[in-house]
């Protein structure tokens, strides 16, 4: 064999070789998030606090005669600072993390992700839901309500739910942060966060957050608040280890 083809046979197989790793790449980008049992995992743990004054609690003008939805005061839930000014409905989340625990499976169908109309309300404001799992939404009011979802990534929604419907459920295929809102009672606000892996953990009334079994790495946390925006911050986790970490959002 002369020395020409020898060249070309190089060539072609150094071709093959980009080929099959291009294609290796694009079908492990394309499998994303990968599940399974992790061992000797750590835990990041965390309290999101608020730079400014603590804001008051917005008590909502409801303009409807619906008896219901006059029960007890509604007060706006887009921004709860607590007295020790700790922020709560903020997501936090592991950002590109590709391999670690599965979601976890209900135990009970009150564990099942939900978002419950009651009181002229959505309850909680902010569900978390993974890719392709069923979010149960509820109509406890027995009045007319409607579901009306404004995403992007995925396809909107708008259910209308009258009383004698009691509940729908919705599914979700790209990740992202869905607006949700009932045009007849235009108070009524939530979100729903689809999420691409189990690392997602909304604050509680004092601002805290735990995201548990995750493999020992170095990753950056993604912190979303609906009006004061997203920040990001970095963190080592090691096995077996609790890392903590603090936010501080300030007034845009």
């Amino acid at each position: 064999m002369n020395r020409q083809k020898i060249q070309i046979i190089l060539v072609f197989v150094a071709l093959l070789g980009l080929a099959a790793s291009t294609a290796f790449a694009q079908s492990a980008k394309k499998k994303g998030y990968q599940a399974q049992i992790v061992k000797n995992g750590g835990t990041i743990v965390g309290v999101v606090h608020y730079d400014g004054p603590t804001p008051t609690p917005q008590r909502v003008d409801v303009k409807t005669k619906e008896d219901i939805c006059h029960a007890d005061p509604i007060y706006s839930e887009e921004l709860v600072v607590s007295d020790d000014k700790e922020v709560q409905w903020a997501v936090v989340s592991i950002k590109g993390i590709r391999l670690g625990k599965p979601f976890a499976k209900p135990s009970e169908d009150k564990d099942k992700p939900t978002i419950d109309q009651i009181g002229c309300r959505f309850e909680p404001h902010i569900a978390v839901v993974g890719l392709g799992q069923p979010l149960k939404v509820l109509n406890s009011d027995g009045i007319l309500h409607n579901v009306h979802t404004y995403s992007k990534k995925n396809r909107p929604k708008n259910i209308a739910m009258p009383g004698v419907i009691k509940e729908t459920k919705l599914k979700f295929r790209r990740p992202e942060h869905i607006k949700v809102k009932c045009d007849i009672h235009p108070w009524m606000v939530a979100y729903i966060v689809v999420a691409e892996h189990p690392y997602y953990e909304v604050t509680d009334e004092k601002g805290a957050f735990e995201l548990n079994d995750v493999p020992p790495g170095t990753y950056t946390l993604s912190l979303w608040h609906e009006t004061l925006g997203q920040v990001t911050q970095q963190v080592t986790v090691k096995p077996g280890e609790e890392a903590r970490v603090e936010f501080t959002l300030s007034a845009k």
